[in-house]
């Protein structure tokens, strides 16, 4: 997008260039007040951005915090289940619901929706964790006290009662039997009503979205199980839990038709993919895969990925609680790889304080780190390339995810210099700032060089301008046309041109508040995307580094004004007088 290019100096001598038209008004911006998602440049549909896991979070805690999730870039946020449950205090007993009805410590149902109303002035999206495949009990199938009495009176027709699985491997005792807990009979079409009549109840509360607990112990179409299909009949976001595969001792035939067959109902969770990119993070070894479920013929949009879950967290170590002794950035490194890619949706947990399996309890809020700035611009990169290609490295010294325009850099050591293959010539060449440090990029048709600061994450997509313009335009321009036009144009034009006032404006203020503010920057990302049109002294002050175009560099120039990182070339927080006509 061009406005007129016209330097400070041009502004004060040349007034005819900058009229604005006839009852311009500005509306102030409240930085408190809560703006759409645009204004965050957040996606509108859950599935073209990130999730955050507010893993415990009470629903108040979770309101409370939606300013700085949406400034962080998520489009979503995910609950903890919202059943009545059994017991108390620990986290796992939010996993064992005693009814189908929405409402427990973590917040009521008008809760829900007070929090549902409010995200959706963020843009932020809402996730509801659902426990639909068994109730609180034992292994053996008896019920807990707490469970309804509609179960305990319907026992035999409600439950499988098969007893334990005797063998995790085989699907039939995946969906039929007992995991720790009684198992529901899903093919039931009382059940299938059950959950459906809740589901409807929170997309009524203004839930976005559902994440399926236990996903693959619920059975499939073609197992002669309707429960998918009438889900599915619930316009939402839905994803489900598959860990592993659907039977992970069956063929990789079998498992690749079974996971497409999920796939045609709900979105699903590639542990598989997660855990092996994870691993190699963590170790430090070349890993090459783009992924594993896409590769059986799932759509990448359906995927949602994740370098760390509750259970990898919370759960003990022997029961596969294997992330929670991970450092937080090995654990951000990784996420960083899962987020920039494209299309899939990756979950971001908030891990909580505790690590110990019977010390994590439900209502503590866990950790705010998701606003750390290389977590937020990686998550902004992935909103900035949404239908953009990708290409996917695994060297010996780094990771990257090279997109159509920019690229995420994942060096194995932290605090280096990195020499990076521009495949394809993915990302244009030019001089980039990277969006966690600062620091400056240099990419030709072949490499992308930089050094890599302590995060061990680079995000690349904010080309600097070649100062091109400037230096040539100043010393020829100046001489001649000040001496020229200030004689001959003053005594001629006032008579003619209608009257005009001086304005002051600073460098930045996009919206025209008197205060440079993420609502600014947010003004011109939104004026590049073309769904917001800024008149002529808007433009002017968007241009934070005064060089005649407003482009991607002056959003890159107002965000690190914002951050208090000073660079050489941006005006921002300058002032400037400019005229319009009255």
């Amino acid at each position: 997008m061009k406005k007129k290019a016209i330097s400070l100096l041009l502004i004060v001598c040349m007034v005819i260039t900058c009229v604005v038209s006839v009852g311009f008004s500005v509306s102030a911006q409240n930085v408190n007040t809560a703006e759409s998602g645009a204004d965050y440049g957040l996606p509108q549909d859950c599935r073209d951005g990130n999730i955050l896991h507010c893993f415990n979070w009470t629903l108040s805690q979770i309101k409370a915090e939606l300013p700085n999730i949406a400034k962080a870039g998520f489009t979503s946020v995910q609950t903890s289940p919202l059943q009545p449950h059994d017991g108390s205090s620990h986290w796992y007993w939010l996993y064992q619901p005693t009814k189908f009805t929405v409402g427990n410590d973590l917040g009521s149902y008008s809760d829900l929706q007070s929090l549902c109303t409010e995200a959706h002035k963020y843009g932020v999206k809402i996730i509801v964790d659902v426990v639909a495949n068994h109730v609180a009990g034992s292994d053996n199938g008896n019920l807990a006290n707490a469970v309804d009495s509609v179960f305990k009176n319907n026992k035999s027709t409600y439950f499988h009662n098969l007893g334990a699985r005797g063998n995790a491997d085989d699907r039939y005792s995946t969906t039929q039997k007992n995991i720790g807990m009684p198992d529901l009979n899903s093919e039931n079409t009382a059940i299938q009503n059950m959950v459906y009549n809740m589901v409807v109840s929170l997309k009524d509360a203004g839930v976005d979205g559902i994440r399926w607990d236990a996903a693959k112990h619920i059975a499939l179409p073609s197992e002669n199980c309707a429960f998918w299909s009438k889900m599915a009949q619930i316009d939402m976001f839905q994803y489900g839990e598959i860990l592993g595969s659907p039977a992970d001792g069956a063929t990789a035939t079998e498992n690749a038709a079974w996971i497409t067959e999920y796939a045609q109902y709900i979105g699903v969770s590639d542990t598989v993919y997660s855990a092996a990119l994870m691993s190699a993070v963590r170790d430090g070894t070349t890993y090459k895969s783009t992924g594993n479920w896409n590769k059986k013929g799932v759509d990448s949009g359906k995927i949602v990925n994740w370098s760390e879950s509750h259970d990898s967290y919370s759960n003990e170590v022997s029961s596969g609680g294997w992330t929670k002794n991970l450092r937080q950035n090995v654990v951000d490194k990784a996420y960083a790889l899962l987020a920039a890619r494209a299309d899939s949706q990756t979950l971001y947990l908030s891990r909580p304080f505790q690590t110990a399996h019977q010390s994590i309890n439900y209502g503590v809020k866990g950790s705010t780190h998701f606003t750390s700035a290389e977590i937020a611009a990686v998550n902004k990169f992935h909103n900035a390339m949404i239908g953009k290609d990708e290409k996917v490295l695994g060297a010996s010294t780094y990771y990257a995810v090279l997109r159509t325009g920019g690229a995420v850099i994942v060096p194995k050591t932290n605090d280096s210099d990195v020499s990076v293959n521009n495949t394809n010539s993915m990302v244009p060449e030019g001089t980039y700032l990277d969006e966690v440090t600062g620091n400056t990029f240099t990419v030709t048709a072949k490499t992308i060089t930089g050094h890599v600061g302590s995060t061990g994450i680079a995000v690349l997509y904010n080309r600097i301008a070649e100062p091109t313009v400037a230096p040539t335009q100043a010393p020829t321009q100046a001489p001649t046309q000040a001496p020229t036009q200030a004689p001959t144009q003053a005594p001629t034009l006032a008579p003619t041109e209608a009257p005009t006032e001086a304005i002051t404006i600073t460098i930045g203020d996009a919206d025209l508040d008197g205060d440079i503010s993420i609502i600014d920057a947010t003004y011109v990302q939104q004026s590049l995307a073309t769904i917001r049109t800024l008149n002529d002294v808007q433009m002017i002050a968007a241009d934070a580094d005064q060089d005649g175009d407003v482009s991607s560099i002056d959003v890159t120039g107002l965000q690190r004004y914002l951050a208090g990182i000073v660079t050489s070339g941006f005006r921002v927080g300058e002032t400037a007088t400019i005229y319009k006509s009255i």
